[in-house]
């Protein structure tokens, strides 16, 4: 369901016209909308699931260990890393950086890397010693953007996208002192976000299949 679509089955279900003058405005719909949005993807980030994953590369580079983390960065998913190629990677585990004067971790393998979370920068053991192309493959989760066109698509599960409409009729049915109407919708907008989790975590329960967008990332 586009933005348009969304904002046209709110006006319906408000039985309303919305527009700049009307009594809930399409400023508040697209806000509510953009909302809601939000709510179901946070709802998707605590099941653990990982449903939607973006990978991205980027460039080792010779004695660089710190590497910035992607404007749209959410939650880490996984790093693999390889320091000869791009196609001998591998999987590089989190490490605490309390750890790092421990002397079971003051020697660092290219083929058992570590990295640690440095605000928004991830740290790199050992240290890359050659530049090496795209060879830094990090998995993460986005954080996707608000809706502002109309063709624009909330990046949710499809089959949820109607959620989005009933929260914001809800907020609209609160605008215009209709609070019965309005907790109606609010209360099959609680619970579809039910059925979303139990629809995700079924999806899910006998793989880790992810939906993977995969684009450029020059790093630092």
């Amino acid at each position: 369901m586009t933005f348009l679509e969304q904002q046209t089955e709110t006006g319906d279900l408000l039985n309303m016209t919305i527009n700049a003058t009307s009594p809930v405005t399409l400023t508040q719909v697209k806000r509510d909308l953009n909302t809601a949005k939000d709510r179901v993807f946070n709802r998707l980030l605590s099941l653990g699931q990982d449903y939607s994953v973006r990978l991205t590369k980027a460039d080792l580079v010779a004695s660089q260990e710190l590497y910035g983390l992607p404007d749209d960065f959410r939650k880490l998913v996984r790093i693999e890393v390889g320091y000869d190629n791009a196609t001998d990677r591998f999987k590089a585990d989190r490490m605490d950086i309390n750890f790092e004067t421990d002397p079971v971790y003051t020697s660092y393998s290219t083929a058992d890397p570590k990295y640690s979370m440095l605000g928004e920068m991830i740290r790199l053991y050992p240290k890359p010693t050659k530049a090496v192309t795209a060879s830094l493959w990090m998995y993460y989760i986005e954080n996707p953007a608000d809706m502002t066109a109309d063709a624009d698509l909330s990046t949710l599960p499809f089959e949820f996208d109607y959620l989005l409409p009933l929260y914001a009729s809800a907020k609209g049915k609160y605008k215009l002192g209709l609070s019965g109407e309005g907790n109606s919708f609010m209360l099959q907008f609680e619970q579809g976000l039910q059925e979303l989790e139990d629809n995700i975590i079924e999806r899910n329960i006998d793989d880790s299949n992810m939906i993977v967008l995969r684009d450029g990332y020059g790093g630092l």
